[in-house]
């Protein structure tokens, strides 16, 4: 998968849902040079797409605003 992929599935999602990721999946699904920041291209996603984004310990929940 690549940065641009997981936007897409992150912009598809239907308003009010949430799409749960395991963050090292997160990790290893972005491109090659975002690897090492991951979680700064996890919270511009979420900005863009106008989604909430909740980060726990393994996971980060993006869900779209209504």
């Amino acid at each position: 998968m690549s940065s641009t992929n997981l936007y897409h599935e992150i912009e598809t999602l239907p308003k009010g849902e949430s799409l749960v990721y395991i963050r090292d999946n997160f990790c290893q699904d972005v491109d090659e040079e975002d690897k090492i920041i991951y979680m700064s291209v996890a919270r511009k996603m979420a900005a863009q797409i106008k989604c909430d984004l909740a980060v726990a310990e393994n996971t980060l929940t993006f869900t779209k605003q209504n």
